[in-house]
């Protein structure tokens, strides 16, 4: 009696199991609902990112992306398709203006840009600077394990090139085994489904184990560095054209 009770049981733990795996929601579908909730269009969205995540005992998709009005982020779950986290951060407003922009606006824009407020950074400066006849802002920061760097131009506002830099030395990845398929899934998992020409290769420095990455998404060039941990120890973009 036990055993076929014991047999039963299984048998609807597993129906339970199926049931639940063909009700789970595509990441692309994810991507849709988030779109659909914030009444944006793909074609009108940028730098679309997104990748599954457990926390708390909840299986579901993180989807973040952004438009000219601000950034959206979304928390999906992943059997039910229902929104269970969300965010919005509205843009900062580029003006136009005769002098260009200051200090302060530029750091705004790189803070931004981030994610970050001013209370969550430390070191913060900026430094205008001069190249080739463009006003040019330096803004760095810092957080707790991630050294920023920007040049914005300082009369649009808008971002040269950006870097973010893990502090301190990446643990275990000496003998890790990563494979260059599983660095490049990586690698589009943070660059989101519109990178293009992305190449990816195994690379060693002072005995450890990287795999460096490079890809074009939009008007910009990225460069990773991915440790054999599978952690991104740096991340930089520039843009193509303004040099």
């Amino acid at each position: 009696m036990k055993k076929t009770f014991r047999k039963i049981t299984m048998v609807f733990a597993l129906i339970a199991l199926t049931g639940a795996l063909f009700a789970a929601i595509s990441e692309k579908e994810a991507v849709d609902i988030a779109l659909s909730d914030a009444e944006v269009s793909r074609d009108s969205v940028s730098a679309i990112r997104s990748h599954r995540d457990w926390d708390d005992g909840r299986d579901y998709y993180e989807v973040e992306f952004r438009t000219d009005e601000g950034k959206w982020e979304y928390e999906i779950d992943i059997e039910s398709g229902r929104i269970v986290g969300y965010d919005f951060d509205k843009a900062i407003e580029r003006r136009a203006f005769e002098d260009g922009i200051d200090n302060k606006e530029a750091e705004d824009i790189a803070l931004y840009e981030a994610g970050l407020g001013r209370d969550e950074v430390s070191r913060l400066r900026s430094e205008r600077d001069r190249d080739d006849g463009m006003i040019i802002y330096e803004v760095k920061f810092n957080t707790s394990d991630s050294e920023y760097e920007y040049d914005i131009n300082g009369e649009d506002g808008r971002i040269l090139s950006a870097s973010r830099e893990k502090r301190g030395r990446v643990s275990g990845d000496r003998n890790a085994t990563l494979t260059i398929e599983e660095a490049e899934a990586i690698a589009l998992d943070y660059l989101g489904p519109d990178a293009e020409n992305l190449s990816v290769w195994e690379d060693r420095d002072d005995g450890r184990f990287w795999y460096e990455a490079h890809a074009k998404v939009g008007d910009y060039l990225y460069e990773m560095d991915i440790a054999g941990s599978g952690e991104v120890h740096s991340i930089t973009r520039e843009l193509r054209s303004w040099r």
